[in-house]
């Protein structure tokens, strides 16, 4: 005759056997977590910046010819999926230092670069008077849960749309030259759009080589508001997440000149 089961035994192999499977799955979650390729964004010099996304694609920004005394110039030995041209000034569309087949983006659309979603806005370049004649196409780029802003050389942006897909990101690229944005101006259009952290660009390098009426990093700083937080870092390269803190943030440029 079978003998009759034991219950107590069966729900307790049962319940020791679920946590056991648990435990294995969480810790490969976990390690799948903590294994996965960051969001990249390198600082190459002026306003050029390399993003490089968790799947391998990468989107270089607004590549420059003409550059700031203190810089080296633009490197030849990229490779990225795309390149981003915000406008057609020769700081910002040197297009020839990566190869004839890159993916060349300049028009206000939106693109998909392997995980990357890029959105281009139309809007024109800033000056001390507002917007004018030039255009100037702002991009966002959406990746693994975070958003980040390359405004080229646009000034404040004044249409609601625009204002809108612009807003909340978690890191905006701006141009702190005073020209384009006036310096007094640059702190409460990032606040408007609820900049989280604020990556300054497109200045003097050296003091000694001014650029233009641009500022140098440590004159900008200065004329900061007190209570802003103000960092400077010795790295190129930032790894960006959702929620970034808030911040006005220097990177060191790649081709700086030491």
């Amino acid at each position: 005759m079978r003998e009759a089961v034991d219950v107590k035994r069966v729900l307790f192999i049962g319940c020791l056997f679920s946590i056991i499977l648990g435990v294995v799955c969480g810790t490969i979650v976990a390690a799948d977590e903590a294994t996965a390729a960051p969001v990249v964004l390198q600082f190459i010099g002026h306003s050029c910046f390399l993003l490089t996304s968790p799947g391998g694609a990468s989107v270089l920004m607004d590549p420059y010819f003409d550059y700031p005394g203190g810089l080296r110039p633009m490197p030849t030995d990229l490779a990225p999926t795309a390149v981003t041209v915000s406008h057609d000034h020769a700081d910002h569309d040197y297009v020839a230092c990566v190869p004839a087949t890159t993916t060349v983006l300049r028009a206000a659309r939106t693109y998909a670069i392997g995980d990357i979603v890029v959105s281009g806005y139309a809007w024109r370049e800033g000056s001390p008077f507002g917007p004018y004649g030039i255009p100037n196409v702002i991009f966002v780029f959406e990746v693994a849960g975070t958003k980040i802003v390359h405004l080229g050389d646009a000034g404040p942006v004044t249409d609601p749309q625009i204002a809108a897909a612009i807003s909340d990101a978690d890191v905006v690229i701006v141009n702190i030259d005073g020209y384009v944005i006036p310096s007094a101006k640059i702190l409460p259009f990032m606040n408007e759009i609820r900049a989280r952290t604020v990556i300054i660009a497109h200045y003097t390098v050296r003091a000694s080589a001014p650029f233009g009426g641009a500022p140098t990093v440590e004159q900008f700083f200065a004329r900061l508001p007190e209570g802003v937080v103000r960092v400077t870092l010795a790295e190129s390269t930032l790894v960006v997440t959702p929620g970034m803190p808030g911040q006005v943030l220097a990177l060191t440029p790649i081709t700086l000149v030491k």
